[in-house]
């Protein structure tokens, strides 16, 4: 089955053309991430794929239907954490199942656990450091049971020991979940080291797809050591090799 489907899809803001024409199928179950020169509107296509904003032309299907308004199968995960200053950490996990009306404290406590917070219920994010505070935002993602999640470079701001131990746990809690996965980021290596596929976009405005590169390592990975291996480095070469000529067209246009 299909998770996401784009088909022919083009957003502009007044007059400016982010992203032009794409056609995009990304199978269910799949860890998907999307690189492309700064501009080149990844965010956008997130915030398409989540009806955050509706396309000026073209279609998206989630799971086989037309998708109108908010993705209701969808959990996203922004680059800045959107944890409410003003409750706990148990009730920032708990948020996206009140509003749907649910019975959250137990299921709030077992994701509390479960992202390694035991003891922290009670506390507030000004508390909590950078990685504790993504941990929140993960449990808050994945407590609701969605279908599709969407995530805009959630590690970008963490030091590198920290975002490394992240990209294991997200890989922890997507492994047998039949969870869709669309990760945005600037770096290919973490790109490589998370997905079964990577897909570049062309430097703006007007980006399309111009590669999509399956990632054949074997899992589970040990993202340790992973960047010791030769094949990860033929396919972050691979994939430089079109990534580099997108950024140097970005850095032209913006001269």
């Amino acid at each position: 089955m299909t998770a996401l489907a784009l088909r022919g899809v083009t957003r502009r803001f007044a007059g400016y053309t982010a992203v032009e024409g794409i056609t995009l199928d990304i199978p269910a179950g799949r860890f998907v991430s999307i690189v492309g020169p700064s501009g080149c509107g990844k965010s956008t296509l997130l915030n398409l794929a989540a009806g955050l904003l509706a396309p000026s032309e073209g279609s998206i299907d989630v799971f086989g239907e037309r998708l109108a308004g908010i993705n209701r199968r969808a959990s996203y995960m922004f680059q800045q954490d959107a944890l409410l200053p003003w409750k706990t950490v148990l009730d920032n996990i708990a948020l996206g199942l009140r509003f749907r009306g649910r019975d959250s404290g137990h299921e709030a406590r077992e994701w509390l656990t479960r992202v390694g917070l035991d003891g922290f219920g009670s506390s507030y994010p000004y508390q909590l450091s950078g990685g504790m505070r993504k941990r929140v935002a993960m449990a808050q993602s994945w407590i609701v049971d969605p279908d599709l999640v969407l995530m805009d470079e959630p590690f970008a701001a963490l030091d590198v020991h920290t975002r490394l131990r992240m990209e294991g746990e997200i890989l922890d809690l997507w492994t047998g979940s039949n969870k869709t996965v669309v990760f945005v980021t600037h770096d290919l290596e973490e790109a490589i080291s998370l997905s079964d596929e990577v897909v570049l976009l062309s430097a703006g405005p007007g980006s399309r797809t111009v590669g999509r590169y399956p990632v054949d390592l074997p899992r589970p990975r040990n993202l340790i050591d992973l960047k010791t291996e030769p094949r990860f480095h033929q396919l972050y070469n691979a994939i430089w090799s079109g990534l580099r000529e997108e950024v140097l067209k970005s850095h032209a246009r913006t001269r």
